[in-house]
């Protein structure tokens, strides 16, 4: 039994721990932001949007990664985010993926905690390992009443979205009773933004073939 269960522990996958609001990890997500706030751009599957990340302006800081901003409701019901992951640290954010399944609990503006969420379930990371390392970030958007069931989804259906910042994971945990890792205190609040289609290379080079090609024709007519 005791060798089954180190075997266990060295195949096992590494876990984080979505808690919000509490421990070392505090933030908040809110909704599109004012134009003059959102100035931060953002780049994830192929779409690209300008955001809101941090403190926002003329707002006052409440806890470590928390943030007031000035205008948009904080986000709660109606409203998803996953966990997006790699194994490694220092990944960039474009190659992170979806990691477990969204959350869609909230605390609500009636508990006094609007735009956190509301829940402390360990996700794994694909292809990690119990003590291994990983880069994280946090992804949501607009389910439209819960039909909407991933972030690629809502970017595709042009509804608000967004993504945080990353951060390093240095230990995983989850098997053989050792904790999960936490959220990393370097991701801090952020907003959802407007979806802007980021064009792949390819279908630039086609664009530009294409225009070449019709310019040529219209050479020749002359």
């Amino acid at each position: 039994m005791t060798l089954l269960a180190g075997a266990a522990s060295v195949y096992s996958q590494g876990e984080v721990n979505m808690l919000d609001y509490g421990g070392t990890f505090t933030i908040q997500v809110f909704n599109v932001q004012a134009a003059g706030e959102s100035t931060t751009p953002v780049s994830y599957g192929g779409f690209s949007g300008t955001e809101t990340q941090g403190q926002g302006p003329n707002s006052a800081l409440v806890n470590p990664g928390t943030t007031v901003y000035d205008t948009g409701s904080e986000l709660g019901a109606g409203y998803s985010l996953q966990l997006l992951g790699a194994v490694g640290s220092g990944d960039a954010l474009s190659t992170l993926t979806p990691q477990g399944s969204p959350i869609t609990t909230w605390y609500t503006a009636g508990a006094g905690l609007p735009g956190f969420w509301n829940s402390g379930v360990n996700v794994a990371i694909t292809g990690s390992s119990v003590g291994g390392t990983a880069t994280v970030a946090i992804g949501a958007w607009n389910n439209e009443g819960g039909t909407v069931n991933s972030l690629a989804a809502a970017q595709a259906a042009g509804d608000p979205w967004g993504v945080s910042t990353t951060g390093n994971i240095a230990s995983l945990g989850g098997a053989g009773g050792s904790p999960p890792g936490a959220l990393p205190s370097t991701i801090t609040s952020f907003s959802l933004a407007t979806t802007t289609v980021v064009p792949e290379p390819s279908t630039v080079a086609l664009g530009v073939i294409g225009a070449s090609t019709f310019l040529m024709r219209l050479r020749r007519k002359q």
